[in-house]
């Protein structure tokens, strides 16, 4: 199963990520830790709260969203701020857009029993947690951009 995970949000998202990369290196680089910092205490705090679980099961929860956190996530908040800084769209439109397809990915990892929510946790929660996340990921990059030449 983690090998699974490993495949689909990690290597997937990174083959996606190339042309990312390419377009823009300096914005990945600016971005795609913090993206990942942000992943990991929104999830530290769900797994917490006992909010969901991820497949497989360990003692430590995250290990089997350390995928997610380095692929997946990173690879999807660049390409909201590469649409942001390419495109003419407002930026509250393109982070909801962003969160509508984050929320359908991980609708999937529930839908084929990779994601167990409990505790009242839903779907639509979880599009509330990444509107939040890329919303914190925004104050980043719009701090970037006043003091970072992007």
């Amino acid at each position: 199963m983690m090998v699974f995970n490993i495949v689909v949000a990690f290597v997937i998202p990174w083959l996606a990520g190339i042309f990312l990369v390419k377009k823009d290196f300096r914005l990945f680089l600016l971005i795609a830790p913090f993206a990942a910092f942000v992943a990991v205490i929104f999830d530290v705090l769900g797994f917490h709260f006992d909010f969901w679980r991820i497949d497989p099961e360990y003692d430590t929860e995250p290990i089997a969203a350390l995928p997610m956190y380095f692929g997946v996530y990173p690879i999807l908040t660049g390409y909201l701020f590469l649409t942001l800084e390419r495109q003419s769209f407002h930026p509250f439109v393109v982070i909801l857009f962003f969160s509508l397809i984050t929320t359908i990915i991980e609708g999937i990892g529930v839908w084929i029993h990779l994601v167990h929510y409990s505790n009242g946790w839903t779907i639509y929660w979880t599009y509330v947690s990444y509107f939040l996340a890329y919303i914190v990921c925004y104050g980043y990059y719009r701090l970037l951009k006043k003091y970072v030449p992007l």
